[in-house]
């Protein structure tokens, strides 16, 4: 019996010497005896620095591997610190939409809807006087068809718009006239006159 199994045991460490090209570590047989005579001729000392070596790089790939975390912490932070901040903006940026919405609304006040006589007081095509004017104004600057239009007052009264015309003439102005305007748009004067006087 005993015959029978150092038969077996040998027939299989046979088998596996044979079938299998890899021993011990992955490596065939001609590197693990290279590696295994390179290993009986190192000297104690080169050993012990190589064994130190090694242990050396594990603690600074330990070390490597917990700043990896650490970083890896302080990226997905900073990234929600972003994304954070990313809803700010939107938000602000929402709201300031909302805002010029309602300013444009309030700025489109009584004087955008029905008849409204303005005075042009000149139209030039090579003078500009828009660096005069203050923020605030009734002096509007208009650019259209090659001229840039100035226009000044604002009168729902034909008569009182036709007065400061005159005066506006008086002083020296004496392109000045009426341009009448109806729900913001410019129309001719004919257009809306008699709905004016009424």
């Amino acid at each position: 019996m005993a015959l029978i199994k150092t038969f077996l045991v040998l027939g299989i460490a046979g088998f596996l010497f044979n079938c299998s090209p890899k021993t011990m570590g992955g490596l065939s047989k001609e590197e693990y005896d290279t590696w295994n005579q390179r290993k009986k001729e190192m000297n104690p000392e080169d050993f012990k620095s190589l064994i130190e070596e090694k242990e050396r790089l594990a603690e600074a790939q330990s070390d490597l591997s917990e700043k990896e975390a650490y970083l890896n912490q302080v990226i997905e932070r900073k990234d929600n610190e972003i994304n954070r901040l990313m809803d700010q903006i939107s938000k602000i940026k929402n709201s300031m939409e909302s805002l010029n919405t309602t300013s444009n609304q309030v700025q489109t006040d009584d004087w955008d809807r029905g008849v409204v006589f303005k005075v042009q007081l000149a139209a030039f095509d090579d003078f500009d006087l828009r660096d005069l004017t203050e923020n605030g104004s009734d002096l509007e600057i208009i650019d259209q068809d090659g001229y840039i239009k100035y226009i000044l007052g604002q009168f729902r009264d034909y008569d009182m718009a036709d007065k400061f015309k005159k005066k506006l003439r008086k002083v020296g102005v004496k392109e000045a006239w009426i341009v009448p305007y109806k729900d913001g748009k410019r129309v001719p004067l004919k257009d809306v006159l008699t709905e004016a006087i009424e």
